[in-house]
């Protein structure tokens, strides 16, 4: 059935965070990211081409000259789906470092590829996604895709772009907004800049590399306690290199001082959010961010199922 008969059709993008190795990754090192269970979905109906996200605040159609009209002409010409509107459902906030641009450009690919009243290629999906990715990044790693389309986790270097992790259980994830926007282009410039003048600094972000090596490895094991210590050098380490806050320093010690077993910045930061792991205590890290003026909510990390670890 298509949409030009009325049915309604339904894709889903996963929101992502860094678990460990952001910047590192700008400069040759290796990062691990995962998709998480929340995200954007996106329903499909026989429209004009327009996309409407209400908790955003966004409304836009393809072709209007803005980033994301542009991005949906692009995934439209790809997919060629018939004229369609997207009605988004966004469980991850807007600029706060949670790949919400990949997520919606995954969810509406998938609906628009439903609606085809055809089978679409896998590829023809990605390159629909890399399209828009293009439009509001220029040049994309990619990371933030693969965590999107898969809600898995991925070790991911620029040379070796996304490779699978297993990961032994489901983890819970604490994620704390600063409700301060980030500004992901200038702080990656900062960090070049200290890199430059401070060699220490490299040295940082080589450490970080091989923190997410570490995590790579608790992921494997299950060992939630020691991914927790991992991250809380990765967080120190991101403060050292001038990406912290005030904001993110504070939600990040409210976490431990709840009970969390690590804590820290994830993305770009400057602004954006924390993740924190606390089994059995998330209740209190969220009631901690709350009486400390910061929204927060809990995701999951699926475990990768046995028969393909």
């Amino acid at each position: 059935m298509s949409a030009a008969q009325g049915e309604p059709f339904r894709g889903f993008g996963h929101g992502k965070v860094i678990l460990v190795g952001e910047h590192a990754v700008v400069h040759g090192h290796a990062a691990v990211a995962a998709g998480i269970s929340t995200g954007i979905a996106v329903t499909a109906r026989p429209g004009n081409g327009t996309l409407r996200i209400g908790a955003w605040g966004l409304q836009a159609a393809a072709g209007d000259g803005t980033p994301v009209g542009r991005a949906l002409e692009a995934i439209q010409r790809r997919i060629e789906a018939p004229a369609l509107a997207f009605e988004g459902d966004a469980r991850i906030p807007s600029r706060a470092g949670l790949g919400r641009s990949a997520a919606m450009a995954v969810a509406v690919a998938r609906a628009a590829a439903a609606a085809s009243g055809r089978v679409v290629p896998p590829e023809t999906i990605e390159a629909a996604v890399q399209a828009a990715e293009e439009v509001f990044h220029g040049t994309p790693s990619g990371i933030d895709a693969a965590a999107a389309k898969s809600g898995r986790v991925g070790r991911f270097t620029r040379a070796g772009g996304w490779q699978p992790i297993p990961v032994l259980q489901p983890i819970t994830l604490c994620i704390g907004l600063s409700g301060k926007p980030r500004d992901t282009a200038a702080q990656v410039a900062a960090v070049a800049r200290l890199r430059d003048r401070l060699a220490a600094a490299g040295e940082a972000l080589a450490l970080l590399g091989r923190l997410a090596d570490d995590a790579a490895g608790a992921l494997g094991k299950g060992d939630v306690d020691g991914l927790g210590r991992i991250f809380d050098v990765a967080h120190g380490l991101l403060a050292a290199v001038r990406v912290s806050s005030p904001e993110l320093d504070t939600l990040v010690h409210a976490a431990r001082a709840a009970g969390a077993v690590g804590a820290k910045l994830t993305g770009a930061g400057g602004g954006g959010a924390v993740i924190a792991l606390a089994p059995a205590h998330e209740r209190d890290v969220l009631a901690r961010w709350r009486a400390a003026g910061f929204d927060g909510f809990t995701a999951e990390i699926a475990a990768t199922p046995a028969e393909v670890r």
